[in-house]
């Protein structure tokens, strides 16, 4: 347990996300008092600046001051204060933080921010690296992925995104948190469930004018519906939405996907799929619950180019418990073989709802256990510890490779509890990167969402509101039978 305290400011979310870049996995409290045990951390602001301590064991360890000018436009209140107390921080725990004192999902939103302020490329990589302590190397990343996302925008102005959600998923993966049921579903259950997706949908069409320039169903995993009911579905989108530029359905099973079902796509306008193995390693996909293999990616992939989709995405993910970079250096040669349009890398993000999380705190719990130097394998842990650079090797061979591909980053986040303190990279072909990734993770455009756990983000200039669809499948499908009934 971290104690914080925070004095003349209520930046509750600024102190503890900075925190966790050094604590990560730990839970935190925020008291006025210093502990007795363990570490605390204290945050106080004054009109000069914000000052971070550390202490531990009721010891100061560590004090930085952080003076406060309110003329520099692009320091306020609450980063002053995160700088403090990074800053305080890094002084006393050891930890490779890429990305410094930066702490929210989208590193490039701020820089096109600066960009929009005037600032040239040069300004904005010293602000970065000087100011905020991001490297060298994920600076130049947050500034090549703003200008990419700031050339898809100009496509993307004044339309729509359209989500539609099928929590569904043949097994659990064991890091999986999303909002999927694993559990045996009856056909009984999916049909109604597509039931309710298309009385949404109908309900949305009515409510928006807009035109929209991509629709992405994702999940879960699509495609394991049956082919009656993806064609019934695909259907009525079809009928309620002119048909955009792209559109997206996410295969990421390949075991789900036939002939048949890609055909149906194509018949819709599907013209970008996700076929997404996450590994090439067959033990790896057996250990990590996938019900497929290499050889299931390899003929869904075939055949999709077959049945004539010219945008094919991958997903691969950095840090699964006992891949090495050689695994990842032969993904990418036989990816590199497959030439598919997109690619995007997620390094492994460890949620608290996941098997992968309940296997660590079982391990931690062992560990204590043991004689100190038994246990858990050094190695890739939970938010940071990438103690024999596992993860680093495995993105700098992603990114060599995908430059001889070249494919190009376009865009990039972060999640909580990320392996490493790393990103997600998307990487495009150039005028092949995905409208919709963009629109939704640079947030440049109102995205309509359908479906259980969906999220309608609305954009007006510079505000943003939300709206939640329940998550259950169960509830949001007696929602809509009791709104269609009314």
């Amino acid at each position: 347990m971290i104690t914080c305290i925070l004095r003349n400011h209520d930046f509750i979310n600024e102190v503890q996300v900075t925190a966790q870049v050094f604590f990560p996995g730990e839970k935190f409290a925020f008291t006025n008092a210093i502990s007795e045990t363990g570490y605390t951390v204290v945050s106080d602001f004054e009109p000069g600046g914000a000052h971070g301590f550390v202490f531990e064991n009721d010891v100061r360890l560590s004090h930085y001051f952080f003076k406060y000018d309110n003329n520099v436009s692009y320091l306020n209140e609450r980063r002053v204060v995160m700088l403090a107390l990074f800053h305080a921080l890094r002084r006393v725990i050891p930890m490779h933080t890429p990305w410094g004192a930066l702490t929210g999902i989208r590193p490039s939103k701020l820089v096109r921010e600066w960009m929009d302020d005037g600032c040239g490329d040069n300004e904005i990589i010293e602000r970065l690296t000087e100011t905020f302590y991001v490297s060298d190397e994920k600076s130049q990343l947050a500034l090549t992925v703003a200008h990419a996302e700031k050339s898809v925008e100009s496509r993307i102005t004044n339309t729509i995104g359209l989500y539609v959600s099928i929590p569904f998923c043949p097994s659990r993966c064991i890091y999986c948190s999303f909002n999927t049921s694993d559990k045996p579903t009856s056909a009984d259950f999916l049909e109604r469930y597509v039931s309710a997706l298309i009385r949404e949908c109908r309900e949305k069409a009515r409510e928006n004018t807009a035109d929209v320039s991509s629709i992405y169903i994702g999940g879960g995993t699509p495609t394991v519906l049956s082919e009656n009911q993806l064609e019934k579905l695909l259907y009525a989108i079809c009928d309620n939405f002119s048909l955009p530029p792209e559109f997206t359905v996410e295969a990421g099973r390949p075991d789900t996907l036939t002939t048949e079902k890609l055909k149906i796509l194509r018949k819709y306008g599907v013209n970008r799929l996700a076929v997404n193995p996450q590994t090439l390693n067959d033990h790896t996909l057996k250990s990590i619950g996938r019900n497929h293999t290499a050889a299931d990616f390899f003929t869904a992939f075939n055949h999709a180019r077959e049945a004539g989709f010219n945008c094919i995405n991958t997903d691969l993910i950095a840090g699964l418990p006992g891949e090495t970079p050689d695994d990842m250096r032969r993904n990418m040669e036989v990816l590199a073989e497959l030439s598919p349009e997109n690619v995007t890398i997620h390094t492994l993000a460890i949620k608290r709802a996941s098997r992968l999380n309940e296997i660590r705190i079982e391990n931690k719990s062992d560990a204590t256990r043991q004689p100190r130097g038994e246990g858990v394998p050094l190695g890739t842990g939970i938010a940071g510890a990438d103690t024999t650079g596992v993860i680093a090797d495995m993105l700098a061979i992603v990114e060599k490779s995908c430059a001889k591909m070249n494919l190009h980053p376009y865009y990039l986040y972060r999640q909580k509890n990320m392996a490493a303190l790393y990103e997600n990279i998307g990487y495009s072909l150039p005028n092949h990167e995905c409208l919709y990734n963009v629109g939704m993770m640079a947030e440049v455009q109102t995205i309509l969402g359908i479906g259980a756990g969906a999220v309608s983000k609305f954009v007006v200039g510079n505000k943003i509101t939300r709206e939640f669809n329940v998550k259950n499948p169960e509830i949001y499908l007696a929602r809509e039978q009791t709104l269609s009934i009314e």
